[in-house]
Parts: structure tokens; sequence; C-alpha cells
């Protein structure tokens, strides 16, 4: 599982669920991830199961899908509380290449 900073916290849960340990996927998103910084693509979208990766040549964000619905949810009781950093990320695209690098490289070792 990967533990990022609270304020990065949806890309630690988007590493573990969604890419986990398939080698083939993340080799596939680090060569989209090397276009984008070297000028050979735009933009970049991947769907995964429960979010929505966005690429472009300066940031990376992931997005829980659920906030991607027009519900309103209300919560009675003030405990509860849907944190954002869990559900939506982002970042510059550097630091995202080195993450998913590290990643490639935690995933390799176990």
């Amino acid at each position: 599982m990967a533990r990022l900073p609270l304020e990065q916290q949806a890309f630690g849960i988007w590493l573990s669920d969604e890419i986990g340990d398939n080698l083939q996927l993340l080799k596939a998103l680090i060569t989209s991830v090397e276009l984008l910084i070297n000028g050979g693509l735009r933009e970049y979208r991947w769907q995964g199961k429960e979010s929505l990766l966005m690429l472009n040549r300066e940031e990376a964000e992931v997005m829980s899908h659920s906030l991607l619905q027009d519900e309103d949810i209300a919560l009675d009781d003030p405990d509860l509380d849907l944190h954002d950093s869990d559900m939506k990320g982002g970042c510059g695209l550097e630091d995202f290449h080195e993450l998913l690098l590290a990643w490639k490289e935690f995933i390799a070792r176990s």
C-alpha cells in the first residue's frame, strides 16, 4: 500500500487500488508521462474503476468518480466528513513521474 502525505493521499489510494502490482500498466503510464514531459503529448486521461487520472504537460490530477457525480451528500453527524484529500489530489508532472518510478521500484522488490 502506498502511503503519502495527507494532501497527496488520493495518489496513494490510486496507486494501491487502481495500479497495484500491474507492471505492464505502470510502464505504459510512465511512457505516457515521459511523452508529456518531452512534448510528444499535450494531455492524457486514464479511466480507472474508482478514479480518473488527468495529466497535462505541467500537472497530474487524480479524482474519485464519486466527486464527478451531481449528487449532494448530506451527513447528519458532524463527526462524519468526506475528506477531499482522499478523493482528489494534484501535483506537478515531474513529481508524479518520480512517484511512478518509485512505485515501479517498490513493486519490483515485492
